[in-house]
């Protein structure tokens, strides 16, 4: 029998400082050049992501069908898009899959990770960026806690935008540095690790040493894995893990089958967001009284608010109905939350009203691109 024979490539994230070099090398071993890769893997990797900023790699194990490297990846470059990239219909569509997506890393830095996640700093931009432009940023509206609606303007991903997604699309989580705090604050940090990312395999690591002590055997299909990993969707789903931490660490679900009236919505965020606690990260669906016809992303990471159009539709037999949202903080009272959130719906009244009223309600929110949209 032939044994089939395929680059498995891992790609380690991670924030500038937090150590994804030492965690690469430590996990891999050799250090490579890309044009030390056989042909067809340089050729699809030339195309991905990846290649939209410098990147280095290290050799992993050399075993019959399981050739493998570990690629340190720009903080500009989202886990998401080349896991997107490297999904199996593409590798169908260039016949055998010469490439194949291992584990997702994600390397944290322990002594900052607090920081970076509250941070509203712009992740830098890889080199190439000015000549071939982001791949697959959609144009967000936020709203900064420190701003109100009328001043909001597009902005690039904050760093605690990037450290969130990285943390909830890892297989891999690596809390390096972990020698530099309280073992109680590593306990902290797994443990909201856990709220996000459920399915995450935690490592601690000083340096970049310890990460390779144990590592999870390679999934099969990571793809399908994935979808399934944050923690965001399996509280929606209802298959929550972590109730609350020894230190406050919890989620909220809310759920309501009004639209929200968008200039109260516009009033909580300005006003009423922390009377319930440390709000850290919520996610979710939504749906504005002012735009009936679309159902809406709702995505926070500390002070920063992003809203976008998906592709649903209201009319979609299988769109969700009104709000679902998963809040994550730290000491949530629950009750005020969902007392606040109840505040910003359309009352009966105007509920009662219908869509053609609803589209009439003041909007203080910038208008949303539809064209783009699928």
């Amino acid at each position: 029998m032939q044994t089939e024979d395929f680059l498995r490539v891992n790609v380690v994230s991670g924030l500038s400082g937090a150590g994804k070099s030492s965690v690469a090398r430590a996990l891999g071993g050799t250090a490579i050049h890309p044009r030390a890769l056989l042909p067809d893997d340089a050729d699809t990797l030339a195309d991905s992501p990846l290649a939209l900023a410098p990147w280095q790699a290290w050799q992993g194990s050399a075993v019959p069908g399981n050739r493998e490297v570990f690629v340190e990846a720009h903080p500009s470059i989202g886990p998401l898009e080349v896991a997107s990239f490297l999904a199996p219909d593409r590798d169908e569509q260039r016949g055998a899959p010469t490439v194949r997506l291992g584990d997702l890393v994600t390397v944290l830095d322990a002594s900052r990770f607090w920081d970076d996640l509250q941070s509203d700093g712009s992740v830098p931009d890889s080199p190439t960026d000015a000549a071939v432009g982001s791949v697959g940023q959609a144009s967000f509206d936020r709203l900064p806690a420190d701003r109100t609606p009328a001043d909001r303007t597009p902005s690039d991903r904050t760093r605690g935008d990037a450290l969130v997604e990285q943390i909830e699309w890892a297989s891999v989580v690596v809390i390096n540095k972990s020698d530099l705090v309280r073992r109680a604050v590593c306990g902290d940090i797994r443990d909201f690790v856990r709220l996000l990312n459920p399915s995450s395999f935690i490592v601690f690591a000083i340096h970049g040493e310890g990460a390779a002590a144990t590592w999870p055997a390679p999934r099969r299909d990571m793809h399908a894995w994935l979808a399934r990993s944050p923690g965001w969707v399996r509280q929606l789903n209802g298959d929550a893990l972590l109730s609350q931490s020894p230190q406050g660490l919890s989620c909220v679900v809310y759920r309501d089958v009004r639209p929200f009236h968008p200039a109260r919505l516009a009033h909580f965020f300005a006003n009423r967001s922390g009377e319930s606690g440390d709000i850290l990260r919520s996610r979710g669906l939504f749906r504005l009284a002012s735009r009936p016809g679309v159902v809406g992303s709702w995505s926070s990471v500390g002070g920063t608010v992003t809203f976008e159009p998906t592709g649903m539709l209201t009319s979609d037999p299988d769109s969700t109905w009104g709000q679902e949202i998963a809040f994550f903080g730290r000491n949530l009272d629950v009750n005020r939350l969902t007392r606040n959130l109840n505040e910003c719906l359309l009352n009966d009244a105007e509920f009662l009203a219908g869509p053609v009223h609803w589209s009439a309600t003041l909007d203080p929110f910038p208008a949303w691109d539809l064209q783009h949209r699928h």
